[in-house]
């Protein structure tokens, strides 16, 4: 379960943007396994620094061994393996001052999904296994966390901005 903070909702959490990106796989009858979700996922939020300079999802990536990884969206899909993920989830998500609401209750602005929406055209079509073998490549936000010394759980945020700033073409 995750914290947002009551102010303007600046980033969602993960699980928002997950249903969204199935919602999307739902319409246009393209499956989407828990592996590809994460990948979209990482996407999106690449795609949401290059075009408005900021994240779109609260939780941080981490580096697991198939690519970034958010460890609550893996939780909540992780029974459907290698299989397509049938619906989204409706789960609790904390808001800053102890109020719980539930993931289906947050509305994602136009501008937001319209960055949704490009993350799913780009990568709707490539499986996970795919996405996982990009999110490898050199130099990669993922590389970098994967292969530190000391070994870091986490990606760093400045290195996904600065990856997917150089990443996307305007």
């Amino acid at each position: 379960m995750v914290l947002i903070k009551q102010e303007e909702q600046m980033s969602y959490p993960a699980i928002t943007v997950a249903n969204e990106l199935i919602k999307l796989s739902l319409s246009e009858e393209i499956p989407v396994t828990p592996m590809k979700l994460q990948k979209m996922l990482y996407l999106a939020n690449g795609i949401s620094y290059k075009r408005k300079g900021k994240k779109l999802i609260d939780e941080r990536f981490e580096a697991w061994d198939y690519g970034p990884v958010v460890e609550n969206v893996y939780h909540e899909f992780k029974e459907y393996r290698g299989d397509p993920i049938p619906g989204p989830k409706n789960v609790p998500v904390f808001k800053e001052g102890g109020s719980v609401v539930n993931s289906s209750a947050i509305n994602v602005n136009d501008e937001d999904l319209q960055l949704i929406r490009e993350a799913w055209d780009n990568a709707k079509n490539l499986d996970g296994l795919t996405l996982s073998k990009w999110s490898h490549n050199q130099n990669s936000p993922w590389d970098k966390a994967f292969h530190s010394q000391p070994k870091s759980v986490y990606i760093a945020d400045q290195d996904i901005r600065q990856y997917f700033e150089n990443f996307i073409k305007d």
